[in-house]
């Protein structure tokens, strides 16, 4: 074996790190450095990033039941009607309301046709601005009844013959 450092023939080599760079040397070069720990061999896995992605990844394709959230709130049917009769009452043009909210005015007049169907954040906007709700709870139209004569989760056939009765 050769002495990275100095070139030398040797028979036993040391591992030290020498400014930052890992090299084996001889003995007699080995005290300019400082002796390299022995790394301990990690699990080969994947990096944070990709197992925050493989994490997002599992939850949307696990299987949930959309009746068991029937309670979730919604955007109410004539939400573009609420929002222009209650920017109407403070007396405010889109503009204006647009520029509150730092959004385009254009966003606001396609929301007030319901052309367009408001994000969360512009909901919590609107909602705040016009002092509005625009979300409700949603009553599901299964009952308890329904879902307690099955054994597993809901399926389609579930409703059909909730339906009929």
């Amino acid at each position: 074996m050769v002495c990275e450092l100095c070139g030398k023939d040797i028979t036993f080599c040391k591992k030290v790190v020498i400014e930052g760079v890992p090299l084996e040397v001889c003995t007699e070069c080995a005290k300019f450095g400082i002796e390299a720990e022995k790394r301990r061999t990690e699990e080969p896995g994947p990096k944070p990033v990709v197992k925050q992605r493989l994490e997002r990844r599992e939850k949307r394709f696990t299987p949930r039941d959309v009746y068991a959230e029937a309670g979730t709130e919604e955007l109410v049917d004539d939400y573009a009607s609420r929002v222009r009769n209650a920017r109407s009452r403070k007396g405010i043009t889109q503009k204006e309301l647009a520029m509150k909210l730092n959004e385009k005015q254009t966003i606001i007049s396609k929301v007030e046709s319901g052309s367009m169907r408001p994000d969360e954040k512009l909901i919590r906007k609107l909602q705040k601005e016009l002092g509005i709700i625009l979300k409700e709870r949603s009553a599901g139209e299964v009952t308890a009844q329904s879902t307690a004569t099955t054994s597993g989760p809901l399926t389609l056939a579930d409703l059909i013959k909730a339906k009929k009765d």
